[in-house]
């Protein structure tokens, strides 16, 4: 007998002989519920994405009584052994790995011979959310104070050796209290370590469909390598686009879009590009500064932001320089600010009259004129 606690009422529902993830009704106050697949301490309620070999499922967990994300790696994956060390070392890696904008990883186990890693469900939205269409071009102000938020705990990160490989904006979380947080590391990192595994198999280069192409950086394009430097690259284009509302590499498909930010690329000579629907040469276009599309974009945020997008991975900046930047840019900004308001309040009060003093005694003394010598 499987029992089920409606999330509406309290009240406890016989789910015996009921397929999982099928959606049903509470007789009593009719709150729609989801019948989970239990693993173990894991209830998992629904799917809702996949990246390489892990699914992605939206559920609760027992043991710390929490809403969480669960990421479940696919069994039926060729290389499952491999897959297991991969998403093993991971999950050591970054459950240990704490930070306010880190979205955190909870939990990894193999439960009943099952992969699984947690993290928490989190309210709020991410920028994948926003649409300049919709919605404009947002406040240059508050943009800073998310990226500086962001920027901390890449930094950290950073320092730390923790290489993200998927910065972009789906992965970029606010919640409803105004926290900013990085999220996914750990199913960016695997989906990472997966890619490369499958390019030494097949010596082709191999990259999930689930990376977003206009976030790709140079070198992960042409090689399906990168170091930290990828993720400079890829938050400067995100940068960018809160910035500008545009993307600083676009092409007519997704393809076209990937290789938009690669300079060489021998295509007649490469099986892998013949198969594509793609022309012989795409044109390396650099992006438009910052100010350019957009004036009043402080000079020095658009030349940093330039940095982060240069086409040499030597050529950016760390981010613990972008963070700096960022710090020096508010400092000064609210030193300014604090001069401003000084001198307004200065204007406004009112200045008291000084009465004129008599002497004390008496008239006083006149000093004698006397006649001034001018020399040179």
């Amino acid at each position: 007998m499987s029992n089920l606690i409606c999330k509406g009422c309290g009240e406890t529902m016989d789910t015996t002989g009921i397929p999982p993830f099928t959606t049903c009704e509470c007789s009593d106050c009719g709150t729609e519920l989801i019948i989970p697949f239990e693993l173990d301490y894991l209830l998992l309620e629904s799917f809702y994405d996949k990246e390489s070999a892990l699914d992605f499922y939206t559920g609760f967990d027992k043991s710390s009584n929490s809403p969480v994300n669960i990421y479940l790696l696919d069994n039926e994956e060729k290389n499952i052994k491999e897959l297991k060390e991969i998403a093993e070392e991971e999950g050591n890696i970054l459950s240990s790995f704490k930070h306010p904008n880190i979205s955190p990883l909870f939990n990894y186990a193999t439960i009943k011979g099952n992969f699984c890693a947690t993290s928490p469900l989190i309210d709020g939205f991410t920028f994948e959310d926003y649409n300049p269409e919709e919605q404009g071009i947002l406040d240059v102000n508050k943009l800073i104070d998310v990226f500086q938020a962001a920027l901390l705990g890449l930094a950290v990160a950073h320092h730390k050796e923790i290489i993200h490989h998927n910065i972009c904006l789906k992965n970029i979380h606010i919640d409803i209290q105004g926290n900013v947080r990085i999220r996914n590391f750990f199913s960016s990192r695997f989906t990472y370590n997966y890619d490369s595994l499958k390019n030494k198999e097949t010596e082709e280069i191999h990259v999930d469909k689930s990376i977003s192409p206009y976030f790709i950086s140079p070198e992960k394009a042409e090689s399906g390598l990168e170091d930290k430097r990828g993720d400079i690259f890829s938050f400067g284009v995100v940068m960018y686009f809160m910035f500008t509302g545009k993307y600083p590499f676009q092409g007519s498909n997704q393809l076209e879009t990937v290789y938009s930010r690669v300079m060489k690329i021998k295509r007649k000579n490469d099986d892998y590009l013949k198969k594509k629907t793609i022309p012989d040469s795409i044109e390396y276009v650099p992006p438009r500064p910052l100010i350019k599309l957009r004036p009043e974009i402080p000079e020095n945020i658009s030349k940093l932001v330039m940095r982060m997008l240069a086409y040499l991975p030597v050529r950016r900046p760390s981010f613990s320089e972008v963070l700096s930047e960022f710090n020096l840019f508010k400092a000064d900004k609210e030193k300014k600010a604090s001069f401003v308001t000084a001198q307004k309040s200065m204007v406004e009060t009112k200045t008291r009259a000084i009465p004129k003093m008599k002497p004390l005694s008496g008239k006083p003394k006149m000093q004698k004129k006397t006649k001034k010598k001018w020399s040179f």
